[in-house]
């Protein structure tokens, strides 16, 4: 009796022990999903909407709805589990559950963007899928290149292309599933309310891009809608479909969903217009073989100034997107441009809130004082601008390629990199023009430097902070950032151009040439985070990533 008793206490005091180990477990998962979700400061984002006509008013409540759909589609894109298991989190109610919620949706996964892609979620797989929920998770590139040599082109051709996913057969043969099927639980509904919507407004040329998209929704034919969204003139500028290709990390193929719903500021986009009409003066004087320079521009290069309603899908995961260029398919590019979206109340949030805490800390304090936003505001439009020129379509050896296919995994790092110091080599272009006041060179340098560590927290695994990180050690191995005792950062005024102009050249002569190779070495050199650089991010502890945004109307109310 007095043995049992004995094994009994153990017993009770293992399991106590147990209990006190998982409460302690939990109570530390808790904190450090509270400073993750911290990291993204929350800021209420207001547009607007009451200019519109009580149509438009009632056309963009359709075209929100439509936007939310997106959310799932990418999920399901992000990894094929996701659905599933934001289910199951929701199910929990506790404040671990709620919290774990919270960041999944803030991340549309179970792993955080900014800590380079590490899980929080046990549950899930430790590794995020390189090939997200676009490919076979166990699939490998040399399978995937061998059974491509197999397909007749034009099934070649959709195989790689933006609007297809890779599954198995029943005998685990690859096979393409295109998106209308893959994602039609979503995007049937989505048709729906767009065709609601386009019979709702007034806007002939809105209305005529919301029956083209719900039509390539179903038959996975984007170009005419591409083509209707870069003639959209229209109070309500909406980007809705799979546009980016970022979280295909395996070959850089797959287009994911997204929704960008927002008002146009007449206004600043017609002062912003005039930068277009540049492009193929910047593009002749880009440093550059002449050989690859494009002798003609497309004429069409519009500017939009808007301010954000809503967004959703790959535009809502993580850092808030503050503006985009599209579209992607080259055929449009090459035949309409591209059209650059300034997303002003994002931009305006991202500098009060975030960037002005950052160059307290990390600038001389001589320095801080030239942080401003209009040349925050003016790179960003020149960044997205530059996407616009420089090498797309290209020649290797004697069959035709394009950038993206040539540079694969390492494309998008690059491109963002290039587009960011292309974007200041045509801005020190202008101002030494004319174009722009001599009195913004000094503040723009300081600005960029500032953003640069705003970027890398982003997370280096994500393209846009790698491509800093890039830009960042490039420039300072040059000598044109400089680092004083104390840690702070500074402008090497008389290095600075012609760093630039030296690092605008590498990244366009890969991008001509095609040469995969020389960008993943370009890459691993400095497409990483540095000690000094370490140093000062650990000094930002206190100062928001980013924000996360609330959306909020006036006739809506909360989003």
């Amino acid at each position: 009796m007095g043995y049992l008793i004995w094994l009994l206490s153990i017993s009770m005091v293992t399991v106590a022990a147990q209990k006190v180990q998982k409460t302690d477990g939990q109570r530390v998962e808790l904190e450090e999903l509270k400073f993750k979700i911290s990291r993204l400061a929350p800021l209420e984002i207001k547009a607007a909407t009451h200019q519109l006509t009580k149509k438009d008013q009632q056309a963009l409540q359709k075209i929100i709805l439509a936007a939310k759909l997106m959310d799932p589609i990418y999920d399901k894109q992000v990894w094929a589990g996701n659905i599933q298991l934001r289910k199951k989190i929701i199910d929990d109610k506790t404040e671990l559950g709620i919290k774990r919620l919270k960041l999944f949706d803030q991340n549309r996964g179970p792993w955080s963007r900014m800590d380079s892609n590490k899980v929080f979620i046990e549950s899930a797989p430790k590794e995020k899928p390189l090939g997200a929920g676009y490919y076979p998770e166990d699939m490998t590139k040399n399978e995937f290149e061998g059974w491509i040599k197999t397909l007749s082109p034009s099934v070649q051709s959709k195989a790689t292309g933006f609007f297809s996913v890779i599954k198995r057969d029943g005998n685990r043969t690859l096979k393409l599933i295109p998106y209308s099927e893959e994602y039609g639980e979503f995007l049937k509904p989505a048709v729906e309310l767009l065709n609601e919507a386009q019979e709702l407004t007034e806007n002939a040329t809105l209305r005529k891009f919301l029956k083209l998209r719900a039509e390539a929704f179903l038959n996975d034919d984007y170009y005419a809608s591409d083509v209707a969204w870069m003639d959209l003139d229209s109070p309500i500028e909406l980007t809705i479909g799979p546009y980016e290709t970022y979280e295909d990390e395996l070959f850089g193929y797959k287009a994911a969903f997204e929704a960008f719903v927002t008002i146009t500021d007449v206004n600043e986009s017609q002062k912003l217009a005039k930068f277009s009409s540049y492009l193929q003066e910047l593009e002749n004087n880009l440093p550059l073989d002449d050989r690859f320079k494009n002798k003609k521009i497309a004429a069409l290069a519009p500017i939009k100034v808007v301010d954000e309603v809503f967004a959703a899908g790959e535009a809502r995961r993580g850092v808030t997107t503050a503006a985009f260029n599209l579209p992607n398919d080259e055929k449009v590019v090459k035949e309409k441009g591209s059209k650059r979206v300034m997303l002003k109340n994002i931009q305006q949030a991202k500098f009060d809130r975030v960037l002005t805490e950052i160059s307290k800390k990390v600038l001389t304090r001589k320095n801080q004082t030239e942080v401003k936003f209009e040349p925050f505001f003016t790179h960003i439009l020149m960044h997205e601008l530059m996407h616009g020129i420089g090498p797309h379509n290209i020649i290797i050896g004697t069959r035709d390629s394009n950038v993206r296919m040539e540079l694969k995994d390492h494309y998008s790092a690059v491109e963002e990199a290039k587009a960011d110091i292309t974007g200041l080599f045509a801005l020190q272009y202008l101002i030494d023009k004319g174009v722009i006041d001599k009195k913004m060179e000094n503040s723009m340098y300081l600005t960029f430097l500032a953003s640069a560590f705003r970027s890398v927290r982003f997370g280096i695994t994500e393209a846009h902070g790698r491509g800093v990180a890039l830009q960042f050690n490039f420039l300072q191995d040059e000598g044109a950032i400089i680092e004083d005792r104390q840690g702070k950062f500074s402008i090497d005024v008389t290095k600075i151009k012609p760093a630039v102009k030296k690092l605008t050249r590498e990244l366009l002569t890969l991008q001509a040439e095609g040469d995969y190779e020389r960008a993943r070495t370009l890459l691993g050199k400095y497409g990483i985070v540095r000690p000094a650089m370490q140093k000062a991010l650990d000094s930002l502890k206190d100062v928001p990533v980013d924000i996360d945004p609330i959306f909020h109307t006036e006739e809506m109310g909360k989003i």
